[in-house]
């Protein structure tokens, strides 16, 4: 899963901007949570698809209904990933349409919108830009969670996945 994130985006930097991932890997057997936590980064990629080799298990959603560790529901995670996907697609169609008149990229580091700021160069794989106007920050590796660092650029900044109190300005 990690890799597919800096696949994503050296397809984009090469001008491929419609480049994704199979999501839950397409050979071999997934895990219940690998294919939850996939879903949830999948759904930022420009192009995600769940999609696997034909001897390999099943493992679209609805196959995980039976499934639950420390009371979460793998099916409900990718449903949320799927529906955010649907959510975000407009803002997707738009971004890639200029692109695709434009040229550059969508999915890209940090410092491709803020080449000025220093910090922008720290842990890119984790700092990411979908177009010009979203941040994402991703933990795509479990073990690395209290070493992951999200950076955000002075200005003000939106948490539009997660319903809370999400605009902070930074300076």
């Amino acid at each position: 899963m990690g890799y597919s994130i800096t696949g994503v985006m050296a397809h984009n930097i090469m001008g491929i901007p419609l480049a994704g991932s199979d999501i839950c890997g397409f050979i071999g057997d997934t895990t219940d949570e690998l294919c939850a936590r996939w879903h949830v980064v999948g759904s930022f990629y420009p192009f995600s698809r769940n999609h696997n080799a034909w001897d390999s298990m099943p493992q679209e959603p609805y196959t995980f209904t039976n499934f639950y560790e420390s009371n979460v529901q793998y099916l409900d995670i990718m449903k949320m990933a799927i529906l955010n996907k649907y959510n975000m697609i407009r803002y997707y169609y738009t971004e890639l349409s200029m692109l695709s008149q434009d040229g550059g990229a969508f999915y890209k580091p940090l410092f491709f919108e803020f080449p000025e700021d220093p910090n922008t160069t720290l842990d890119q794989v984790n700092n990411i830009m979908l177009g010009d106007a979203l941040k994402l920050g991703i933990n795509a590796n479990k073990l690395d969670q209290n070493k992951t660092m999200f950076y955000f650029p002075a200005g003000t900044w939106c948490n539009i996945v997660v319903e809370t109190e999400a605009c902070v300005t930074y300076e």
